[in-house]
């Protein structure tokens, strides 16, 4: 798995890092995902103050089938595996700091990220639920997240490596996903900082990046979540 490792190291080290008509549009075949774009959709960062720093990151099951999809150096033994092993999951990234008055970070630990954390999500006619945080993990995720987690310190340095996973459920059933980027909704996090005020963030669905857009007459491409084309005001094909 050691040339996986390095590829990934290579995605992640380009990824910038940020300081229902879907149901009927195509989706896009792994291969065709543009995973910048996914990660711009996925990774936010709620509206800071000078002296903090909150980024979240959501890591869905596409993320994953795109980083295979583009990689030949894994067997499709190792993929298949691996994919088995996050399938019914998906992850949360969150790094906190204080920053102090010279530039220097003070990261949280895992212990107090997850404590100030409430995650939900919020359906397509409003009705929002908690999601809870997967306490138990397999081991098979204690290993994926092992192998993770060194990577981002690599990529990233010290923000690599105080950033915090956190394993969320993404199934209700095996043929109905809890958190579903194809759907309009919003996964929500909320945060907590040191002195007790709570930050907000959201990330939007459906995710534009995992469709093939559709085009206005003016041959731009509508987002996944338009109806109507802003520039001519004419209706967008389902």
């Amino acid at each position: 798995m050691s040339q996986f490792l390095l590829a990934l190291f290579i995605i992640l080290s380009a990824i910038p890092l940020f300081y229902s008509p879907a149901d009927c549009l195509q989706k896009k075949e792994p291969l065709q995902v543009d995973m910048n774009a996914l990660v711009g959709e996925t990774q936010v960062q709620p509206p800071n103050e000078a002296d903090r720093l909150n980024i979240v990151w959501w890591i869905p099951i596409e993320f994953w089938e795109g980083v295979f999809a583009s990689d030949s150096s894994v067997s499709a033994a190792d993929k298949s595996a691996y994919m088995a092993a996050i399938h019914d999951y998906s992850l949360l990234a969150v790094c906190q700091a204080d920053i102090g008055a010279f530039g220097s970070f003070d990261f949280y630990p895992e212990d107090r990220v997850r404590q100030g954390m409430r995650v939900s999500l919020t359906d397509s006619i409003g009705t929002a639920q908690e999601i809870t945080v997967i306490a138990d993990l397999t081991s098979d995720l204690e290993i994926i997240l092992g192998v993770f987690k060194p990577i981002l310190k690599a990529a990233m340095g010290n923000m690599g490596a105080n950033m915090h996973f956190f394993v969320l459920p993404d199934r209700y059933n095996p043929e109905e996903r809890l958190i579903d980027p194809y759907r309009r909704g919003q996964l929500s996090v909320s945060l907590t900082q040191s002195e007790g005020k709570v930050v907000n963030c959201g990330i939007e669905f459906p995710l534009n990046s995992l469709f093939v857009p559709r085009l206005c007459p003016n041959g731009k491409e509508a987002h996944v979540s338009w109806n109507y084309c802003p520039w001519t005001g004419k209706k967008l094909s389902d």
